[in-house]
Formats: C-alpha cells, sequence, structure tokens
C-alpha cells in the first residue's frame, strides 16, 4: 500500500487551474489520482493530508471524495474511513463484463460520425502509448490511453453514456496501473487491438470497430492477469 505521502505528492504534480473552482479541482486531481493509478485497491484516503495538500478545508475535499464513493469509484467504511475499494477477481470480471458491452456500444455508435482529424489523433496516441512504455513513462502511457479511448467513445455524442463509462474506468484505475507495470516488465504487448480499431474507424467499419474494441478490453484483462496476481 503507497503511503500517504505519495498521494499528496501525486497531486501536487497535477496542473493546476487557478481559472477553475476549487471543488472542481478537487474532484479532477482524485479522479487522476484513481485514473492513474497513484492510489491501490484497499488503500485509505485520509482527509486532512489532502486539505492540507489543496490549502482548504476538509468540506470540499470529504464532498469530492463523497462524489467519488457515490460513484462507486471509493468506499466508505464502517469506521467511516474513505478508502480504495479491494480489487477481487469477480469484481474485475464484472467492469470488464460491463466495459465491453458499454464501450463496444459507444465506439459503433461513433464510427459514422467521428472526423477524420480526430482518427488521425487517435492513432498519433498509439505511437505516443509505445513511446511512453519504452521510456517507462506509465503516468504518459496511462494518460494518452485514456485520450485514444474517450477521442473516440466522444465522438458518439452520447453523453450520459459517456459518463457512466468514464466511472467504470474511475474503478478500474487503481488495478489497471499495476497490470500496466507488471506487462511492461515482462515486454507484454500493451497496444495489441488499438491498430485494429484504427483501421476500422478509417474503413467506416462500425461492426469491426466494436469487435476491436472489445477483443482490446478482454484482451488486456488476459494478458495483465497473466501478468501476475
Amino acid at each position: 500500500m503507497a503511503a500517504t505521502g505519495s498521494v499528496t505528492g501525486s497531486i501536487a504534480k497535477l496542473q493546476r487551474h487557478s481559472g477553475e473552482p476549487l471543488r472542481d479541482q478537487i474532484l479532477q486531481r482524485c479522479r487522476w489520482l484513481l485514473l492513474g493509478g497513484h492510489v491501490v485497491p484497499g488503500q485509505k484516503l485520509p482527509l486532512r493530508p489532502l486539505a492540507e495538500e489543496f490549502n482548504t478545508s476538509l468540506m470540499p475535499v470529504r464532498d469530492a471524495l463523497n462524489r467519488l464513493v457515490a460513484d462507486g469509484a471509493l468506499e466508505l467504511s464502517s469506521s467511516r474511513t474513505i478508502r480504495v475499494p479491494e480489487m477481487t477477481g469477480d469484481r474485475l470480471l464484472e467492469l470488464h463484463e460491463i466495459r465491453r458491452a458499454l464501450e463496444g456500444m459507444a465506439a459503433e455508435q461513433a464510427t459514422h460520425h467521428i472526423s477524420n482529424t480526430a482518427i488521425d489523433r487517435a492513432a498519433q496516441l498509439i505511437g505516443e502509448m509505445e513511446a511512453a512504455l519504452a521510456a517507462g513513462d506509465f503516468d504518459g502511457y496511462i494518460r494518452n490511453h485514456y485520450s485514444f479511448h474517450f477521442t473516440i467513445y466522444a465522438a458518439a455524442n452520447r453523453p450520459t453514456l459517456l459518463g457512466m463509462i468514464e466511472v467504470l474506468w474511475l474503478q478500474v484505475g487503481p488495478w489497471f496501473r499495476q497490470g500496466i507495470e507488471r506487462a511492461s516488465a515482462m515486454r507484454i504487448d500493451a497496444n495489441t487491438c488499438h491498430d485494429r480499431v484504427i483501421g476500422a474507424l478509417r474503413a467506416r467499419d462500425a461492426t469491426g470497430v466494436r469487435a476491436a474494441i472489445e477483443e482490446d478490453i478482454f484482451d488486456r484483462i488476459e494478458d495483465l492477469h497473466a501478468s501476475g496476481p
């Protein structure tokens, strides 16, 4: 389990947006702690160190964490401690089954609406993911991986669907980084299906795009399971 100092240190590295309301800044930074895998399953998130890091009172931090509890990305224990949920095999499989259904739907719907510019950007992100992995830059890989998928899903213009997918990514994030680090150490290809996604998008093959996204999700879970517990 990571120490509290590593949590606040991760927050300190994030870009600050002075024009954004403090409550929104805190929420977005706490979301990145999860999406970026800067916290691990089972880790506690104490309010006071986080409030001190943001130089604010406990209330806006509590509000942000409670929002993430409501999303299922964090949990409140019987002792009122907020922590990252443990990741069991059954829970991980369930999350990926739901991801496959929702992300496949979003990708299929996006196929006939996504611009060529957006497809080119998604293709560029594959190269940036590969470069980040080669450099051992897992933050960079995860950011580019997120951008690749959501560049595609956003083109579906289904905001409710997009929000549901984002919640699933928050729940998977703390596990995902650990798996990517193990897979990279074992030289497992983390970009197996992405080129097929781009090819199907360029062909405007909605069925092919959906199949490639669904395969990517389940290839990923099988590869990362193979890399360790």
